[in-house]
C-alpha cells in the first residue's frame, strides 16, 4: 500500500501550518479593517458556467470530474474572481458597492516538479460595482497594507493599463492571433521581434516607437507624466497613461506611493481584464507574490453588467519568504506535568487556565521528568507546570526554561 501522496499536492506539518494561518489571519484581519466581508464559495462548480469565460489556457488545465447524480460537468475551482463574478450574478437583490474577501485553493494543472503544485492557497479582495478610479486605488493600497502588516517592506508593485495592449490592437488592427504573437514579444521584451512584427504595418513612426520602447518602460510617476503629454495626440494611449497618473495622485494621498513602478509592457495572463491591472514582488525574492485589477465586462457573462475590481495574494509564495526571513514562533503558554496518583488538581488547574484564555496542554505519556520537560519546551510551551508528591503532600512548581524550577502557589498561577 503507498501512503505518500500524488505529485503535485503537499502536507503541511503543524509548524508550517500555524506560520501558514499565521499569515492568513494577519491579511484578513487587514482586509476587514477596510469593511470588506468574508464569502465561504464551494470547491465544486459546473463546467459549463465557466467555459465561455475563462481562456484557453485555463480551461485546458482545469480538473474535470463528472457529477453522478446529474451527469455534468463538474471543475475543481480555477480561479477565485469568476467563481465571485459567478455568485453575485446568482443574487436576486443586489446592492452596491460589493466588498468581498475570500481565502481557499485553487486548482490547475502545471507539471507536478519542485515547487509546482496542482493546488494554490490564494487570499484576496473583490470590490464589485464601482467604476471608479479611486476603487483601484483602494484595491492596490489594501494590498500594501497588508504586506506591511506582515512586516514585509522591501516589495514593489508594477502598475499597468490593458487600455494601452487594447488601443495597439485598435490602431495597427491586429487580429486575434497577431494580437497574442505581439503580446508574447512584448511580455518577453523581446525587441527584435517586435521590431520584425511591426515594419509590414502602415502606421506612423511615432506609434511604432512607443511599441517598440514599451519594454523599457518600467518607470516613475514623472516620466509617466511626460509620456502622456508626449502622446496627447494619440488620444486613446494619452487617456490609459492619465489613468495611472491618478492611481499615483491618490496613493500618494495615502503615502504609499513609494511602492509603486510603471510597468507599460506586462499585460496580464486572463482576457477578462479592461483596465488598471498590477503585480507585486518582493525585491530579490524570484515569485510573483500577488496580482489583480480591474475587470468590467466579467459579470456580464453570467448576468448583468456590473464594474468591478480585485486583487489575490500567493499565500504559498508569501510563506516561502516570510519563512527564510522573519522568525513566527508558536509559542504556548503551560504545559502540566503530573507525577501524582490522583490528577484532580492537574484537571482543575488545567480547566481554570482555560477559561482564563491560556493554550494548556497535559503531559499524559509514562516517561521521565527531564524528558517530559524537555518536550515541552521544545514543542514552545513557555510555562511547565509540575506537580509532585512530597512528604505525602503535593508541591507545584513552575518552570520558565528546563534549568530553573521554583516553588510556586496556586495562586500564583491562576491569578
Amino acid at each position: 500500500m503507498k501512503i505518500d501522496l500524488p505529485k503535485g499536492v503537499r502536507t503541511f506539518n503543524p509548524k508550517e501550518s500555524f506560520i501558514l494561518s499565521w499569515i492568513e489571519k494577519s491579511i484578513e484581519d487587514n482586509f476587514k479593517l477596510w469593511g470588506y466581508e468574508k464569502v465561504i464559495l464551494p470547491l465544486l462548480e459546473y463546467y459549463d458556467a465557466h467555459k465561455n469565460v475563462l481562456n484557453e489556457e485555463i480551461l485546458k488545465n482545469t480538473f474535470r470530474l463528472v457529477d453522478r447524480y446529474e451527469g455534468e460537468t463538474l471543475i475543481l475551482r480555477p480561479d477565485f474572481t469568476v467563481q465571485i463574478a459567478r455568485y453575485i450574478a446568482s443574487l436576486q437583490e443586489k446592492e452596491f458597492p460589493v466588498r468581498l474577501y475570500y481565502t481557499g485553493d485553487v486548482f490547475r494543472y502545471v507539471v507536478p516538479k519542485g515547487d509546482n503544485l496542482y493546488e494554490k492557497k490564494q487570499i484576496g479582495v473583490e470590490l464589485i460595482g464601482v467604476d471608479k478610479i479611486e476603487a483601484d486605488a483602494e484595491i492596490i493600497a489594501i494590498a500594501i497594507s497588508s504586506l506591511k502588516k506582515l512586516s514585509i517592506e522591501n516589495f514593489q508593485i508594477d502598475v499597468n493599463n490593458v487600455k494601452i495592449f487594447k488601443a495597439i490592437t485598435k490602431i495597427l488592427n491586429l487580429s486575434q492571433d497577431q494580437t497574442k504573437e505581439l503580446f508574447l514579444y512584448l511580455k518577453n521584451r523581446e525587441i527584435y521581434n517586435i521590431q520584425a512584427f511591426l515594419k509590414d504595418f502602415d502606421v506612423n513612426n511615432k506609434i511604432k516607437d512607443f511599441i517598440l520602447n514599451l519594454p523599457k518602460l518600467n518607470i516613475k510617476a514623472d516620466r509617466l507624466k511626460e509620456l502622456a503629454k508626449e502622446y496627447e495626440d494619440i488620444e486613446e494611449i494619452s487617456n490609459a497613461l492619465k489613468e495611472l497618473i491618478v492611481i499615483y495622485k491618490i496613493l500618494k494621498e495615502y503615502q504609499l506611493d513609494e511602492y509603486i513602478v510603471f510597468d507599460l509592457c506586462e499585460p496580464r495572463e486572463f482576457s477578462y481584464y479592461t483596465g488598471i491591472v498590477f503585480e507585486i514582488f518582493i525585491k530579490d525574492f524570484p515569485k510573483i507574490i500577488g496580482y489583480g485589477g480591474r475587470y468590467d465586462n466579467l459579470l456580464s457573462n453570467y448576468n448583468g453588467n456590473h464594474p468591478a475590481t480585485g486583487f489575490a495574494f500567493d499565500l504559498l509564495a508569501i510563506y516561502d519568504y516570510i519563512i527564510k526571513t522573519i522568525e513566527i514562533k508558536n509559542e504556548k503558554d503551560f504545559y502540566i506535568i503530573d507525577t501524582t496518583e490522583d490528577k484532580k488538581l492537574a484537571y482543575n488547574i488545567a480547566k481554570n487556565l482555560r477559561t482564563k484564555g491560556y493554550t494548556v496542554a497535559r503531559d499524559i505519556i509514562k516517561r521521565d521528568i527531564d524528558l517530559s520537560i524537555d518536550f515541552a519546551f521544545k514543542n514552545g510551551y513557555k510555562n511547565v507546570i509540575l506537580i509532585t508528591v512530597e512528604n505525602s503532600g503535593k508541591k507545584v512548581y513552575i518552570l520558565k526554561d528546563k534549568n530553573k524550577k521554583e516553588e510556586a502557589s496556586l495562586e500564583e498561577i491562576l491569578k
